[in-house]
Protein backbone atom coordinates (compact mmCIF):
# COMPACT_ATOMS: atom_id res chain seq x y z
CA UNK A 1 0.00 0.00 0.00
CA UNK A 2 1.30 3.36 -1.19
CA UNK A 3 2.47 5.41 2.11
CA UNK A 4 0.48 8.53 1.38
CA UNK A 5 1.75 11.10 4.59
CA UNK A 6 5.26 11.24 5.24
CA UNK A 7 7.11 13.68 7.94
CA UNK A 8 10.31 15.46 7.46
CA UNK A 9 13.16 16.09 9.71
CA UNK A 10 16.12 18.51 9.94
CA UNK A 11 19.51 17.87 11.30
CA UNK A 12 21.86 19.81 13.47
CA UNK A 13 20.94 23.66 14.47
CA UNK A 14 18.50 23.59 10.79
CA UNK A 15 14.69 23.88 10.25
CA UNK A 16 12.14 23.05 7.81
CA UNK A 17 13.15 26.27 5.68
CA UNK A 18 16.40 24.84 4.77
CA UNK A 19 14.64 22.25 2.82
CA UNK A 20 13.96 25.35 0.06
CA UNK A 21 11.63 23.73 -2.70
CA UNK A 22 12.61 19.81 -2.22
CA UNK A 23 9.29 19.55 -0.08
CA UNK A 24 7.32 20.75 -2.52
CA UNK A 25 8.86 18.91 -5.06
CA UNK A 26 8.53 15.35 -3.43
CA UNK A 27 4.42 16.47 -2.86
CA UNK A 28 4.56 17.10 -7.02
CA UNK A 29 6.70 14.30 -8.22
CA UNK A 30 5.73 11.54 -5.52
CA UNK A 31 2.18 12.66 -4.60
CA UNK A 32 2.60 12.96 -1.14
CA UNK A 33 1.07 14.82 1.54
CA UNK A 34 4.25 16.26 3.47
CA UNK A 35 4.63 17.58 7.03
CA UNK A 36 7.42 19.15 8.00
CA UNK A 37 7.94 19.61 11.92
CA UNK A 38 10.67 21.46 12.77
CA UNK A 39 12.89 20.13 15.93
CA UNK A 40 12.77 21.81 19.62
CA UNK A 41 14.51 24.76 19.64
CA UNK A 42 14.94 25.45 16.25
CA UNK A 43 12.41 26.75 13.40
CA UNK A 44 9.38 27.63 14.48
CA UNK A 45 10.57 26.35 18.26
CA UNK A 46 13.05 28.92 17.98
CA UNK A 47 12.36 30.42 21.20
CA UNK A 48 12.60 26.72 23.06
CA UNK A 49 15.36 25.67 24.47
CA UNK A 50 16.27 22.13 22.94
CA UNK A 51 16.46 19.03 24.54
CA UNK A 52 20.02 17.51 25.57
CA UNK A 53 18.65 13.64 25.13
CA UNK A 54 17.18 12.33 21.93
CA UNK A 55 14.71 10.58 23.17
CA UNK A 56 13.20 14.06 24.76
CA UNK A 57 13.32 15.61 21.17
CA UNK A 58 11.29 12.58 19.68
CA UNK A 59 8.57 13.21 22.83
CA UNK A 60 8.20 16.85 21.72
CA UNK A 61 8.12 15.89 17.84
CA UNK A 62 5.61 13.28 18.14
CA UNK A 63 3.40 15.75 20.16
CA UNK A 64 3.26 17.87 17.80
CA UNK A 65 2.22 15.43 15.14
CA UNK A 66 -0.68 16.95 12.43
CA UNK A 67 -4.17 16.03 13.35
CA UNK A 68 -4.04 14.25 9.91
CA UNK A 69 -1.21 11.75 11.42
CA UNK A 70 -2.88 11.12 14.70
CA UNK A 71 -6.09 8.98 13.30
CA UNK A 72 -3.37 5.61 13.50
CA UNK A 73 -2.79 5.40 9.48
CA UNK A 74 1.20 4.40 10.06
CA UNK A 75 2.94 7.66 8.13
CA UNK A 76 7.22 7.56 6.46
CA UNK A 77 9.34 9.92 8.19
CA UNK A 78 12.38 11.50 5.58
CA UNK A 79 15.51 12.13 8.25
CA UNK A 80 18.33 14.42 7.13
CA UNK A 81 21.38 13.96 10.01
CA UNK A 82 20.49 14.49 13.26
CA UNK A 83 17.01 14.20 12.48
CA UNK A 84 17.46 10.29 11.59
CA UNK A 85 18.28 9.82 15.18
CA UNK A 86 15.00 10.83 16.41
CA UNK A 87 13.06 9.00 13.45
CA UNK A 88 15.38 5.37 14.57
CA UNK A 89 14.54 6.63 18.21
CA UNK A 90 10.68 7.05 17.33
CA UNK A 91 10.78 3.42 15.25
CA UNK A 92 11.75 1.77 17.97
CA UNK A 93 9.57 3.44 20.81
CA UNK A 94 6.59 3.56 18.47
CA UNK A 95 6.95 1.20 15.70
CA UNK A 96 3.44 1.16 15.17
CA UNK A 97 3.12 4.54 14.12
CA UNK A 98 5.70 4.09 11.27
CA UNK A 99 5.29 2.63 7.90
CA UNK A 100 8.71 3.71 6.45
CA UNK A 101 11.92 5.82 7.60
CA UNK A 102 14.19 7.09 5.43
CA UNK A 103 17.56 8.13 6.77
CA UNK A 104 19.84 10.73 5.05
CA UNK A 105 23.33 10.78 5.97
CA UNK A 106 22.67 9.42 9.44
CA UNK A 107 25.15 8.48 12.39
CA UNK A 108 24.68 7.69 15.94
CA UNK A 109 27.16 7.44 18.88
CA UNK A 110 27.83 3.76 17.81
CA UNK A 111 30.22 5.41 15.20
CA UNK A 112 33.70 6.39 15.79
CA UNK A 113 34.04 9.74 16.77
CA UNK A 114 35.76 10.92 13.86
CA UNK A 115 33.28 9.63 11.74
CA UNK A 116 30.68 11.00 12.70
CA UNK A 117 32.64 14.75 12.71
CA UNK A 118 35.47 14.55 9.66
CA UNK A 119 38.95 15.47 11.09
CA UNK A 120 38.72 18.05 8.15
CA UNK A 121 35.27 19.63 9.05
CA UNK A 122 36.56 20.66 12.59
CA UNK A 123 37.75 24.46 11.12
CA UNK A 124 34.55 24.81 9.22
CA UNK A 125 32.12 23.49 12.36
CA UNK A 126 34.25 25.09 15.18
CA UNK A 127 34.01 28.33 13.02
CA UNK A 128 30.48 28.41 12.28
CA UNK A 129 29.90 27.54 15.77
CA UNK A 130 31.92 30.80 17.13
CA UNK A 131 30.90 32.85 13.95
CA UNK A 132 30.69 36.74 14.73
CA UNK A 133 28.37 37.44 12.50
CA UNK A 134 25.23 35.25 10.57
CA UNK A 135 26.71 35.52 7.27
CA UNK A 136 30.20 34.21 8.43
CA UNK A 137 27.94 31.16 10.24
CA UNK A 138 26.30 30.91 7.46
CA UNK A 139 28.89 30.84 5.20
CA UNK A 140 30.75 28.30 6.72
CA UNK A 141 27.97 25.97 7.31
CA UNK A 142 27.35 26.23 3.48
CA UNK A 143 31.40 25.52 2.86
CA UNK A 144 30.80 22.06 5.01
CA UNK A 145 27.59 20.95 3.65
CA UNK A 146 27.38 21.51 0.87
CA UNK A 147 29.55 20.36 -2.39
CA UNK A 148 27.66 21.81 -5.16
CA UNK A 149 26.89 25.17 -3.64
CA UNK A 150 29.47 26.14 -1.01
CA UNK A 151 29.83 29.26 -3.12
CA UNK A 152 26.51 30.07 -4.21
CA UNK A 153 25.78 33.87 -3.03
CA UNK A 154 22.07 32.93 -3.26
CA UNK A 155 21.85 29.74 -1.30
CA UNK A 156 24.02 32.23 1.48
CA UNK A 157 21.60 35.15 1.16
CA UNK A 158 18.16 32.59 1.64
CA UNK A 159 19.96 30.89 4.58
CA UNK A 160 21.25 34.26 6.26
CA UNK A 161 17.36 35.56 6.06
CA UNK A 162 15.75 32.40 7.67
CA UNK A 163 18.00 32.72 10.72
CA UNK A 164 17.69 36.89 10.86
CA UNK A 165 13.61 35.58 10.65
CA UNK A 166 14.12 33.05 13.19
CA UNK A 167 17.61 33.23 15.11
CA UNK A 168 19.71 29.98 16.07
CA UNK A 169 21.11 30.24 19.77
CA UNK A 170 24.15 29.03 19.82
CA UNK A 171 23.53 27.30 23.01
CA UNK A 172 20.43 25.11 21.46
CA UNK A 173 23.39 23.97 19.07
CA UNK A 174 25.51 22.93 21.32
CA UNK A 175 22.44 21.21 23.64
CA UNK A 176 22.12 19.47 20.56
CA UNK A 177 25.26 18.22 19.90
CA UNK A 178 25.38 16.88 23.36
CA UNK A 179 21.84 14.81 22.51
CA UNK A 180 23.92 13.36 19.69
CA UNK A 181 26.88 12.38 21.44
CA UNK A 182 24.42 10.24 23.84
CA UNK A 183 22.65 8.89 21.33
CA UNK A 184 23.27 4.65 20.30
CA UNK A 185 21.39 3.30 17.99
CA UNK A 186 18.71 1.10 19.24
CA UNK A 187 20.31 -3.00 19.81
CA UNK A 188 17.57 -4.18 17.42
CA UNK A 189 14.68 -3.07 14.76
CA UNK A 190 11.78 -5.06 13.71
CA UNK A 191 11.40 -4.50 10.43
CA UNK A 192 13.92 -4.64 7.35
CA UNK A 193 11.86 -2.38 5.52
CA UNK A 194 13.47 0.85 5.75
CA UNK A 195 16.23 2.50 3.82
CA UNK A 196 19.93 4.44 4.06
CA UNK A 197 21.26 6.98 2.09
CA UNK A 198 24.25 8.55 2.06
CA UNK A 199 26.86 10.81 0.20
CA UNK A 200 30.37 9.55 -0.34
CA UNK A 201 31.52 12.85 -0.82
CA UNK A 202 30.14 13.96 2.58
CA UNK A 203 32.81 16.21 3.86
CA UNK A 204 31.19 16.21 7.38
CA UNK A 205 29.88 12.85 8.06
CA UNK A 206 31.46 9.84 7.20
CA UNK A 207 29.08 7.70 4.78
CA UNK A 208 30.75 4.98 6.55
CA UNK A 209 27.96 5.52 9.63
CA UNK A 210 25.28 4.76 7.63
CA UNK A 211 27.20 1.83 6.02
CA UNK A 212 27.45 1.02 9.61
CA UNK A 213 23.40 1.30 10.44
CA UNK A 214 22.77 -0.41 6.98
CA UNK A 215 24.82 -3.61 8.28
CA UNK A 216 23.03 -3.35 11.62
CA UNK A 217 20.02 -3.73 11.20
CA UNK A 218 19.85 -5.28 7.22
CA UNK A 219 18.75 -2.66 5.29
CA UNK A 220 19.14 -1.47 1.96
CA UNK A 221 22.01 1.39 1.31
CA UNK A 222 22.30 3.59 -1.65
CA UNK A 223 25.30 5.86 -2.23
CA UNK A 224 25.67 9.21 -3.79
CA UNK A 225 28.92 9.64 -5.49
CA UNK A 226 29.81 13.85 -5.34
CA UNK A 227 27.24 15.29 -3.52
CA UNK A 228 27.45 16.59 0.17
CA UNK A 229 25.98 16.51 3.46
CA UNK A 230 22.93 18.07 2.81
CA UNK A 231 22.18 16.00 0.04
CA UNK A 232 18.51 17.30 -1.01
CA UNK A 233 20.53 20.85 -1.60
CA UNK A 234 22.53 19.43 -3.53
CA UNK A 235 21.01 17.18 -5.56
CA UNK A 236 17.35 17.18 -4.77
CA UNK A 237 16.10 15.49 -8.16
CA UNK A 238 18.55 12.36 -7.58
CA UNK A 239 16.86 11.87 -4.19
CA UNK A 240 13.60 11.69 -5.51
CA UNK A 241 14.21 9.44 -8.13
CA UNK A 242 15.60 6.93 -5.52
CA UNK A 243 12.55 7.39 -3.31
CA UNK A 244 10.64 6.71 -6.32
CA UNK A 245 12.50 3.76 -7.40
CA UNK A 246 12.70 2.08 -3.87
CA UNK A 247 8.99 2.52 -2.87
CA UNK A 248 7.66 0.96 -6.12
CA UNK A 249 9.79 -2.41 -5.39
Amino acid sequence: MAIKHWVFLRGLGREQAHWGDFIDRCATQLNWQCHCIDLPGFGSEHQRPSPTRIQTIREDVAQRLPATLNNGTPFGIVALSLGGMVALDWLANNPEQIAKVILINTSTGDCPLFQRLKLSALPRAIGALLAPSIIARERATIAMVSNRHSRDPSLLAIWCKISKLRPVSRINVLRQLLAASRYRAPATLASTSHLLISSQADRMVSYRCSEFLASKYAWPITLHNSAGHDLPVDDAEWLINVFAEQLNT
